[in-house]
């Protein structure tokens, strides 16, 4: 039987376990309270410059503002996003250390791997979406195709005839999936980056790309390009009239890159709901919305939910077009 002093002690043991999580709890609210006291810092997985730098930077100043702290950019490119996202998966998750992420790194990534050394339910928690953009499919200004129609129609009938820039995961799904919809063989030709495949295009060395409209409007407007579809199903601001892949007869084909705002795991709930809260103030600004419009890019003000479920169906959809194609899966990243 167990003794009267045994149980004294069981008790006093509850207690003061109890007491200690209510402290500890009581400590976090204290410090939400507070929060922020000091500078933020936002990782971005990519090089200055690019369409996500461009929505960081603007977010990131207004953020500041609505939070009464600077939200300071911190570029750190490579591995398509991982190194940013292990230095904030490394942080403490006190709401100072935040990582702008793509659909490429939460969907497109773990879709094309056989498995990823991050678990988005795990190591992340998210604050809310915060811009996007469609690629728009060029070809060479000399190209003999006017039209998506023509292009697709052609390399229905030619199968293996046209090459393709493949940049990146995303390119190499919405190029999968174009083929599969379209029953067509474009060959996927794997670049690192947007330059070399505008020199190749200018060249006659490439076909065709799909590329950021960032990309595709200056080359456009110099002469050096066609614009012939928007991979957006829907129509968003700003496409000059472009006739979607979907309308030129790739039924259901829908690409659209956007990225949204983390923060580590276990992040105290009064801090997040803090910094979406500046979040969604700052996507409503009228200056941001200019500067979106000036880089190409459509405001994407998804509330943490939103982005979560935007993450996880686009992951299915990417893992089909992946299953459809028979490309092969990866290795670990």
């Amino acid at each position: 039987m167990f003794s009267r002093r045994y149980f004294t002690r069981l008790i006093l043991g509850v207690v003061f376990a109890s007491s200690f999580v209510l402290l500890v709890e009581s400590l976090k609210s204290v410090h939400a309270q507070d929060y922020p006291t000091r500078p933020i810092t936002l990782l971005v997985g990519f090089s200055a410059g690019g369409p996500t730098d461009s929505a960081a930077r603007a977010v990131a100043e207004q953020m500041g503002k609505e939070l009464g702290q600077p939200v300071i950019i911190s570029n750190k490119p490579g591995v398509g996003g991982l190194i940013a996202a292990k230095e904030m998966m490394a942080s403490k998750p006190d709401g100072y250390t935040l990582f702008l992420a793509s659909n490429s790194f939460f969907s497109h990534g773990p879709a094309r791997y056989e498995s990823v050394s991050y678990d988005y339910d795990r190591d992340f928690t998210p604050v809310g979406g915060v811009s996007g953009y469609p690629h728009i499919l060029i070809v060479a200004s000399n190209s003999k195709f006017n039209t998506a129609q023509e292009l697709f129609t052609y390399a229905k009938a030619n199968p293996g005839k046209l090459n393709a820039a493949s940049v990146g995961f995303g390119n190499e799904i919405a190029l999968a999936w174009m083929n599969g919809l379209g029953q067509m063989d474009l060959a996927q030709i794997p670049y690192k980056g947007a330059a070399a495949v505008i020199n190749d295009l200018s060249a006659g060395r490439l076909d065709l790309a799909l590329v950021a409209p960032s990309v595709a409007y200056p080359l456009v407007d110099s002469g050096r390009a066609k614009a012939l579809a928007t991979t957006r199903k829907t129509p968003i601001t700003d496409q000059r009239k472009l006739v979607s892949i979907n309308e030129a007869g790739l039924k259901g084909f829908d690409f659209y890159v956007w990225n949204g705002i983390v923060a580590p795991a276990n992040t105290p709930k009064p801090i997040l709901e803090k910094l979406g809260t500046a979040l969604q103030k700052a996507l409503k600004q009228p200056s941001l919305e200019r500067q979106f419009e000036t880089a190409f890019l459509n405001v994407e003000p998804m509330t943490d939910q939103q982005l979560t479920e935007a993450f996880r169906t686009e992951l299915a959809t990417s893992k089909k077009v992946l299953k459809d194609a028979n490309i092969p899966l990866l290795k670990q990243q």
